[in-house]
């Protein structure tokens, strides 16, 4: 039995608003877990964490700034980027949507981004982790940058489009956490899961929405 139009319309929003909120959750519990750690980067601690057997370069390269640049302006970034989705928040108060997208932006380009891309450098996992986070910090600069220019000419839909794509790319900071247990889990070796997990954490998300656009588009 088909569903009368405006009856699929509100179970379809009522599912998006479902989902999204799930993945809001996710995307905030974890984010706050990923800070949680900072107890052990400031000092740094490179007996225990992510720093362990980094002593020998951290200081005495551009890692440092590139660490503390991405591990500052993730978090930020993903917490921020949020409440940018929600229409009740743009209708409430406008101007906190633009001054929280603007905190978004620069966390990014000033933070995110750059630092993932002084840190590829120096990943334990060679050519494929460089390129992967070099990509990564090349495309989360672009999308942002597009969503900006699109805000400031209120091409509202287009801004839109490229903040989700932006937002994509921050939240597989997120996706590579719950990626990389699974794989293991599977039999795969450290090495290997970390490596595919990283492209595992946005390259297909970002073609479904790409895929979705178009067939909307043409609908």
């Amino acid at each position: 039995m088909r569903l009368p139009d405006s009856e699929s319309l509100s179970l379809r929003d009522a599912a998006k608003a479902w989902f999204g909120g799930l993945a809001a959750v996710v995307v905030l519990v974890i984010a706050l877990r990923i800070v949680g750690t900072y107890g052990f980067y400031f000092p740094p601690d490179f007996d225990r964490g992510f720093l362990q057997a980094r002593q020998a370069y951290f200081w005495r390269s551009f890692y440092w700034v590139g660490f503390y640049l991405h591990i500052i302006g993730a978090p930020i970034a993903l917490i921020c980027g949020l409440p940018q989705f929600s229409r009740l928040l743009l209708c409430w108060s406008p101007r906190t949507h633009r001054l929280l997208g603007r905190i978004y932006a620069l966390a990014v380009l000033l933070g995110a981004a750059p630092g993932g891309f002084i840190m590829g450098f120096r990943s334990f996992a060679g050519i494929p982790a460089l390129l992967c986070f070099s990509l990564m910090s090349l495309l989360v600069s672009v999308f942002t940058i597009l969503a900006w220019r699109d805000a400031v000419r209120r091409r509202f839909v287009s801004h839109r489009r490229w903040m989700i794509r932006s937002y994509l790319m921050m939240a597989s900071a997120v996706l590579l956490r719950l990626i990389d247990p699974v794989l293991r889990d599977l039999g795969v070796s450290d090495m290997p899961s970390y490596v595919w997990s990283l492209w595992l954490s946005w390259v297909p998300s970002l073609l479904i929405f790409e895929l979705a656009e178009r067939s909307s588009r043409r609908g």
